[in-house]
């Protein structure tokens, strides 16, 4: 019997896979290297803030301005002109605050997490003890003992 259609030898039609095979590898490799160099600086560890040195002198212009803040937020908290929840959120962005002038490292745009992995023991006790008092709804807190704290804490600043 004979047939009108010629069947084709199987290994000449398979170059054809191998080749889009390569090919598909060779994009992948070649996006690989552009992701790479894309974004190189994002895949690294984040680095370490550096802390800035301020002079002594201007060190203690700093320490009194933030003193004299507590000082507002303690008369604001005595006369009840303000609720412990936003003494406790003034005297947070106070401490912060000081930080990111005595420092440079912008705390005050820092979560308490964030906080803790820069290693500031002090800074960080602070800021635990502030959390749940001004994020809850009713504390029983002591923000004067807190400002307190605050205030040994600033004095003591080097």
């Amino acid at each position: 019997m004979k047939v009108s259609v010629d069947l084709q030898e199987p290994i000449s039609y398979m170059s054809l896979w191998m080749v889009i095979a390569v090919a598909l590898v060779l994009i992948i490799i070649a996006a690989q290297i552009i992701f790479r160099v894309q974004f190189k600086g994002r895949l690294r560890k984040p680095k370490k803030p550096k802390i800035k040195k301020v002079p002594p002198k201007t060190l203690e212009e700093i320490k009194s301005k933030y003193i004299k803040v507590l000082y507002n937020i303690e008369i604001s908290a005595r006369n009840s002109q303000t609720s412990v929840r936003e003494s406790y959120q003034r005297v947070s962005g106070c401490i912060r605050d000081f930080v990111f002038e005595a420092t440079g490292i912008p705390v005050d745009k820092y979560s308490l997490s964030e906080i803790r992995k820069l290693k500031m023991p002090i800074l960080t006790q602070l800021v635990t003890e502030y959390y749940e008092p001004e994020f809850a709804r009713e504390t029983y807190s002591d923000i004067f003992s807190s400002i307190f704290k605050t205030r040994r804490v600033l004095e003591s600043w080097r």
